[in-house]
């Protein structure tokens, strides 16, 4: 009985933890044609409400990519699962003299208002830290877009 009780409030969790998918047939048209017109490529396409906003998470030639419209269909920003091959110079020389004792353990490309900046995963055997770094190498107070 007690195992049955754990297993309904687990799965109770899980459930409300999926409130902010949405089904395409929901997502304004505006919305999905933009996505398709910006990257024409996209497959494999999931929805989900933020805030007024709708994030899509699909992918592109193997790489993952996310994405936030307007309800007006306007792009705000996306992001696209990079190999630290494609970082900056600059970035590979910060994160290398700033964490020495870490791992690039994930590493995307950030764009918004046409500027594009560098979000890494960095992990040590105990920590593991988010970092945002613009393509000069510096690294930035924005937050970190999961």
């Amino acid at each position: 009985m007690k195992q049955q009780l754990i297993v309904a409030i687990l799965s109770a969790g899980l459930l409300t933890s999926c409130d902010d998918d949405v089904i395409p047939e929901k997502v304004p048209l505006e919305v999905r044609q933009n996505l398709l017109a910006t990257f024409p490529l996209a497959f494999d396409i999931a929805w989900e409400k933020s805030g007024q906003d709708y994030e899509a998470d699909f992918t592109v030639h193997a790489a993952e990519h996310s994405a936030l419209f307007q309800q007006s269909g306007k792009l705000a920003q996306y992001k696209r699962a990079i190999p630290a091959s494609e970082l900056p110079e600059a970035v590979a020389h910060s994160i290398a003299r700033n964490y020495p004792n870490y791992q690039l353990e994930e590493a995307e490309a950030f764009v918004k208002d046409h500027i594009t900046s560098y979000q890494v995963i960095l992990k040590s055997k105990s920590t593991e830290v988010e970092v945002v770094y613009s393509a000069d190498g510096q690294q930035l107070r924005q937050p970190y877009w999961d």
